[in-house]
């Protein structure tokens, strides 16, 4: 991870940060925070294929090979291949956000969402430990609800077994969800384990409360 000016750094310890891995209602319940408290709200999946455009073989090696594999190539290594793989692709492409970032005003309040922030890179970035917090799906809920998402069968369409590369996805994320609770844990974030016992509104409002925003 490249250096973080103090402009940056203060960014991110006034930032509210929801990390976490997919299918945990990250998402949804970022965009109702910067709704209800005006946060101006950035959300890393919205920049990802500009990202993709940018990286180079240089400085990002893993964004870049994976940006040349096919659904096949990606789905059917080895799942703790893959797993580690995540990782190295968010610490290449944070460099990235944190650039993106340098847009926004630092006095001003802000929400950060998406799977990148790695509880490793937040306490490199100055993130306040109190506005901190990562949501991980169960293994169960997110195989569940993850499959009813539209716009995935026709990524496993690609694959000779798409059922066999749809296990070996959701066992990434289970187990890329299970090193963040760890880290996390570490670091003394809040973190959240989504298992379907809180409705989803009830899940907004223990982050408002964990954010100190009730």
């Amino acid at each position: 991870m490249n250096p973080i000016d103090a402009t940056t750094k203060a960014l991110f310890a006034q930032a509210y940060i929801l990390g976490g891995s997919p299918c945990s209602g990250k998402s949804t319940i970022a965009e109702r925070l910067s709704q209800e408290f005006q946060l101006a709200y950035y959300k890393v999946d919205d920049h990802e294929r500009a990202h993709s455009a940018r990286c180079s073989p240089e400085r990002h090696p893993v964004m870049h090979r994976l940006k040349g594999m096919s659904w096949e190539e990606i789905w059917m290594r080895p799942v703790p291949e893959q797993v580690e793989e995540e990782f190295a692709y968010y610490r290449e492409r944070f460099a990235m956000i944190v650039q993106d970032l340098q847009a926004f005003d630092p006095e001003k309040p802000l929400i950060l969402e998406g799977a990148a922030y790695l509880p490793e890179l937040l306490e490199q970035s100055g993130a306040n430990p109190q506005r901190v917090i990562f949501l991980v799906p169960s293994r169960e809920f997110q195989y569940e609800y993850y499959r009813q998402r539209p716009w995935i069968h026709g990524i496993l369409k690609e694959c000779k077994d798409p059922s066999q590369a749809f296990d070996n996805w959701m066992m990434r994320d289970h187990l890329f969800g299970q090193s963040i609770l760890a880290q996390a844990r570490a670091r003394k974030y809040a973190m959240l384990l989504v298992d379907g016992t809180l409705t989803l509104q009830k899940q907004y409002e223990w982050v408002k409360a964990n954010f100190g925003l009730d």
